[in-house]
């Protein structure tokens, strides 16, 4: 091996080090750019089964989940959206409220969002998954890793945009509605643009399918979305009483005007 080619080899070496660490090196801001201005090229690559010029797409998902989860985190994270959900309420609901979760709402707070933040990459990963199931339907049959990945590369579009739309969702009060809107813009255009002819066809064929891929991803997120808060909240209610309870007998406070008109709104995919 000639001297050029072992400093090939040690550059590379270290680029997979550096992925591996943290989920994203040069090559993973490529994938990234490319997946939004030149889908057909990463989605071509996968159909291939070419690993070597682009990031395998369920390792750049799960670095784009750590980036979101680490830049929600700097911003409040996903407990501070729970506070920001319940500040509207009045000092006697909230009250109600501790009164029920028997700790500090503080607390509670943060141990929802530390349980979201688990959550967020495994419920979102194995509910887009299932969009797979819709994929193989679509032109000739290919292998599962194949479709898992093209539909990966079709949800990481997407989750790049919404990267870049928290900043002002999060410190300008930008919409929700325009947000998710900006997301589901993301994932069309990456099937409608990436996917080969010969699974989605061309014409009014391409377009029903890129619809009907879009509204399936997003119905996916939003149900992932609920199971993870609906888990997080129960989670977060159950993990300061155990050790009480194994003490002395509790009896739940009941429902309360409080849990009644508290409302989370979903987090950013």
């Amino acid at each position: 091996m000639s001297g050029s080619e072992i400093e090939d080899q040690d550059r590379k070496d270290r680029e997979d080090l550096i992925e591996d660490t943290l989920g994203f090196n040069l090559r993973s801001i490529k994938t990234l750019y490319a997946l939004l201005a030149s889908p057909r090229s990463v989605m071509r690559a996968i159909v291939e089964r070419d690993r070597e010029r682009f990031t395998p797409m369920i390792r750049l998902f799960l670095g784009l989940m750590g980036v979101q989860v680490a830049l929600s985190v700097i911003w409040g994270g996903h407990a501070g959206i729970l506070e920001q959900s319940l500040s509207r309420l009045s000092e006697e609901q909230l009250q109600d409220l501790q009164t029920l979760v028997d700790r500090p709402l503080d607390e509670f707070y943060a141990i929802f969002g530390t349980i979201i933040g688990f959550l967020q990459p495994i419920l979102v990963g194995l509910f887009t998954a299932g969009s797979v199931l819709v994929l193989r339907l679509m032109g000739e049959r290919r292998p599962f890793s194949v479709n898992l990945n093209l539909m990966f590369a079709t949800l990481n579009a997407g989750s790049t945009i919404g990267l870049v739309v928290m900043i002002p969702q999060t410190q300008l009060d930008l919409p929700w509605s325009i947000g998710m809107g900006l997301v589901m813009l993301g994932y069309f255009q990456a099937f409608f643009r990436g996917m080969p002819e010969s699974i989605i066809g061309t014409g009014l064929k391409r377009w029903g399918y890129s619809l009907l891929m879009t509204l399936v991803l997003i119905i996916l997120i939003l149900i992932a979305g609920l199971v993870m808060q609906v888990t997080a909240l129960f989670g977060a209610y159950i993990w300061p009483l155990r050790a009480a309870r194994c003490i002395r007998p509790t009896t739940p406070p009941p429902m309360t005007a409080a849990t009644k008109q508290a409302s989370v709104p979903f987090p950013n995919m």
